[in-house]
């Protein structure tokens, strides 16, 4: 029997594909050349990172991508230049997240920001189910004012969900995040990117 009762799941790298590459080169295309200080596709910094902990709005977020590259762009193309970034979540990984909902408890911490969770949500919808039919919980760091790697945003997590640190595992694709989590005691799983979520996991939790 497996010693967890709670799975917490990172969102992009982990259930959601990324192509963080060609968002990069369409932003240094429009002229943001420091794109490549700021954007990992795990933890972000500058405006980005702010973007990301809710302390800009999109519309900030939209200006500040007009002042740092000097366009003016309409802001549909500015989103669809951001929301490039965003790939799909295979089937098959829906499969596993409704197969896990009969033996453990599963929450959804994503470092994210408005308009790519707007994106995001429909890409959960599978078999008549949405996001929410998933996840008990779901907590997004631009509406908790806090990102990843910070601990706090695992304390509030825990606290919020009253979850047992020791009964919990936190799945992500950034080691820092990991270490991070694991520093509070919870059980961690750092997934690589492209390999099978399914059988790296089921290693884990038996």
């Amino acid at each position: 029997m497996s010693r967890f009762k709670n799975i917490i799941f990172d969102l992009g790298g982990v259930l959601l594909d990324l192509d963080v590459a060609g968002c990069m080169e369409e932003l240094e295309q429009i002229g943001l050349h420091k794109v490549r200080e700021w954007m990992t596709g795990t933890n972000e910094s500058g405006f980005f990172k702010d973007y990301e902990a809710g302390m800009l709005t999109t519309v900030q977020f939209r200006e500040h991508i007009g002042q740092w590259t000097g366009c003016s762009l309409p802001d549909a193309e500015i989103d669809r230049i951001w929301n490039r970034m965003l790939k799909d979540i295979p089937a098959h990984k829906l499969d596993l997240l409704w197969k896990l909902r009969k033996d453990y408890i599963l929450y959804l911490l994503s470092n994210t920001n408005e308009l790519h969770w707007q994106e995001c949500t429909g890409k959960f919808a599978y078999k008549g189910r949405q996001v929410q039919d998933y996840f008990a919980r779901i907590f997004l760091s631009f509406q908790m004012h806090l990102v990843k790697p910070d601990t706090e945003i695992f304390r509030k997590v825990l606290k919020e969900a009253g979850l047992m640190a020791e009964e919990t595992l936190f799945v992500d694709d950034s080691e820092v995040n990991c270490r991070a989590a694991a520093s509070l005691g919870i059980n961690v799983f750092h997934y690589i990117p492209g390999d099978d979520l399914a059988v790296q996991l089921q290693k884990i939790i038996e």
